[in-house]
């Protein structure tokens, strides 16, 4: 893998919002592109726009992912980069109104399917050697990017859910690369601000004036779009970035420093 080579990447939570804008960023680089989502429909309409392949299933299923990863890496002679984007926000609420299976949701679809993502990329990325000259003590077999949240970076009002499971996938991506840095394996996260997309739009939309005010005015840059996310997750896949490993990068416009 070179700053020139296509990447070849397997992306979950394809269909829409940020997993949607990453797909196209990739494709606009030529990257070969495994689609991963639970709905086929939104999986095809990315598709027909960057030529990728597709994979309708539930990333926190037991060997779902491990099939798909490994089939797309033999079909491609390897695997370069995992955005492991799929997440859910299923209850906006405090801890005492949280029901049980907006928890295990959050949980199961967030942090359990992120884990699951990740093992079926390090199966693979752990058994191919380094391709390309890296400029770094240890050449790299592999990127991966996981998708966390500023909610978990710090406590965030009726996030009590879906807080906790974006911090685990923060900690869950530093451990990654301690464990596997070392052979080669970079892992980062990238944690986006409020940004309108399918799942927050209809709840940013429908907020108070004054609220919506308070939450727009603390991005120092504005509220965020999906490209630029995009953009920042690119990054984190390509050579450029390749002796960064173990970030939890906050790419919010300013909200972490307000």
């Amino acid at each position: 893998m070179t700053s020139q080579a296509p990447l070849r990447t397997v992306l979950t939570g394809a269909g829409t919002g940020i997993g949607r804008a990453t797909a196209l960023r990739f494709a606009r680089e030529g990257a070969t592109l495994l689609l991963v989502g639970r709905r086929a429909e939104p999986l095809k309409e990315v598709a027909a726009e960057t030529g990728a392949e597709i994979a309708a299933l539930d990333v926190s299923e037991e060997g779902a992912m491990s099939v798909a990863v490994s089939s797309f890496a033999k079909k491609h002679g390897g695997l370069d980069a995992l955005v492991a984007n799929a997440g859910v926000n299923p209850q906006r609420e405090s801890a005492l109104g949280t029901h049980d299976e907006a928890w295990l949701e959050a949980m199961r679809i967030n942090l359990q399917g992120t884990h699951r993502s990740c093992q079926a990329a390090l199966e693979v990325m752990l058994k191919q050697d380094p391709v390309g000259d890296w400029d770094i003590p240890v050449p790299v077999r592999g990127s991966i990017v996981t998708v966390g949240s500023i909610a978990g970076l710090a406590g965030m009002k009726d996030r009590a859910a879906y807080g906790p499971s974006k911090a685990g996938i923060i900690n869950y991506t530093q451990a990654l690369a301690i464990d596997y840095g070392p052979q080669g394996i970079r892992a980062n996260c990238v944690c986006p601000g409020f940004v309108k997309t399918d799942i927050n739009r209809g709840w940013i939309e429908n907020l108070p004036a004054e609220e919506l005010r308070t939450i727009t005015n603390r991005h120092a840059l504005g509220m965020g779009t999906p490209e630029a996310v995009a953009d920042a997750i690119y990054f984190l896949a390509t050579r450029e970035s390749r002796w960064i490993t173990g970030v939890a990068l906050p790419v919010d416009g300013g909200w972490r420093a307000s």
